[in-house]
């Protein structure tokens, strides 16, 4: 339960209306809609008030407020983390010489058990070659951050 839901059933169980609620806080009833509607919470010393009005802890009426921020941030937390490896992956993935390497390696094992064109397995090295360089250059860009 939010702690605008806390405070409209507290306030309903005093056969209390908006109106009369607001002028016990010294508030507008405008306030205490938008409390109940949770656009915006109590001062500290309103929720104070409203602990001591209806005889519950401000534990009562922030805990659950709070524990729900704590599972919006672990969430959060770990979305970003999977959002931040999946986007390593998509990077590596749309970035060609990554693969060209690979490729290449496999590539020079055909082309050396089954073909004899030294001019064609001398651009197949110097295509490895600058993947390597380009796939070194990617991952000292990730780890710094760029």
């Amino acid at each position: 339960m939010t702690i605008g839901e806390k405070i409209t059933k507290l306030r309903k169980e005093q056969n209390l209306t908006q109106e009369q609620f607001a002028e016990i806080l010294n508030v507008s009833r405008q306030s205490v809609s938008k409390w109940e509607l949770n656009i915006t919470y109590p001062d500290t010393d309103k929720l104070i008030r409203i602990s001591k009005l209806f005889n519950r802890s401000l534990d009562f009426l922030l805990k659950d407020e709070i524990e729900r921020m704590d599972i919006n941030v672990v969430s959060a937390n770990e979305e970003g983390k999977y959002n931040k490896i999946y986007a390593l992956i998509l990077t590596y993935l749309s970035f060609p010489p990554l693969f060209g390497w690979l490729v290449g390696i496999f590539s020079l094992k055909f082309q050396k058990k089954h073909m004899d064109n030294k001019i064609q397995i001398g651009l197949t090295i110097l295509g490895i070659s600058f993947s390597a360089i380009l796939t070194i250059l990617m991952i000292v860009g990730v780890a710094l951050g760029l």
